[in-house]
């Protein structure tokens, strides 16, 4: 599973510079996923530390969520780079679902086109 989050990492990121060449993810989202990537493995870093300092933990939800809405591809890297949360199958299988729902949603984005509503 641990040289899976690369490539998943990977696939995410030229899945969305597709969708954003194709006009079919508007340039505000490409910098969401940026700026959730960077937030979500700083996330990741943060409870890292605390784990080896034995201190208060950041919630797997939170660190879920943050994949959730954005920051997937982050996440992915942190988990692989930091080691973290690796020996939690049940955490990793959450994250691969999570990958996976972005990875479909970027396809049908190119596929099928944005949705039609204004931000």
């Amino acid at each position: 599973m641990l040289a899976l989050r690369p490539v998943l990492a990977l696939a995410l990121a030229v899945l969305a510079g597709l969708a954003l060449l194709l006009g079919a993810l508007p340039l505000w989202a490409g910098g969401a996923y940026l700026a959730l990537g960077l937030i979500s493995a700083l996330t990741y870093r943060a409870d890292k530390q605390a784990a080896r300092a034995r201190e208060w933990r950041v919630p797997e939800a939170r660190l879920h969520g943050l994949d959730l809405v954005g920051g997937i591809i982050g996440g992915l890297l942190a988990q692989q780079m930091l080691r973290h949360k690796t020996s939690k199958s049940g955490f990793a299988a959450i994250t691969v679902l999570i990958a996976l729902a972005h990875g479909l949603g970027l396809l049908a984005l190119m596929l099928l086109g944005p949705l039609p509503i204004s931000v």
